[in-house]
């Protein structure tokens, strides 16, 4: 799948924790999401690295999201150590943690997922759930093998978004 599709698939991930933290906080979060969304292909500049091994799997998610989520908190007490105490009650390390944990776990995860669906040409299927089990999933749901395709499935997730912002927005105008 090309990057227009992962982040398709990613914004659709994103949706209902957009839909719960609201504006500003949902758009940071969305944003998290699309980052990471392209962590696993860096196996794609590592040397001896496969393309769809280690990097394509649900321990990689939670790996990065645990390792990504300790640097954002160490990097808010940092902060916090140099320019005083947080103006705003969600900047605490704790909800740093968990905030970008859950962002970073949403962006790799929908990759894998999304890497589930399509197999390109030329590479192999993936073992999601390794260390766990190493059997290969595939399952051809969407040929997304063309350019146009992901761009569709990028503006599906767009879409999304979209809708539930604008759910969010009649929400609190209540």
């Amino acid at each position: 799948m090309y990057p227009l599709g992962h982040f398709g698939v990613a914004l659709v991930f994103a949706a209902p924790i957009v839909y719960g933290l609201g504006r500003k906080a949902g758009t940071v979060y969305a944003l998290v999401v699309l980052l990471a969304a392209m962590a696993p292909d860096l196996d794609l500049y590592l040397p001896y690295v496969a393309h769809h091994g280690l990097t394509h799997t649900f321990a990689f998610a939670v790996a990065t999201a645990l390792v990504g989520g300790s640097i954002a908190t160490v990097l808010v007490l940092l902060y916090h150590r140099a320019a005083g105490p947080p103006r705003f009650s969600f900047l605490t390390p704790r909800h740093v943690f968990l905030y970008t944990t859950l962002a970073l776990f949403t962006g790799v995860a929908s990759h894998v997922v999304a890497d589930i669906f399509v197999v390109l040409p030329g590479t192999q299927p993936i073992s999601p759930f390794w260390p766990v089990n190493v059997r290969h999933f595939h399952i051809k749901l969407i040929p997304l093998g063309a350019p146009l395709r992901n761009g569709l499935l990028f503006l599906g997730g767009i879409s999304i978004v979209a809708v539930t912002c604008w759910l969010w927005a009649g929400r609190n105008s209540r």
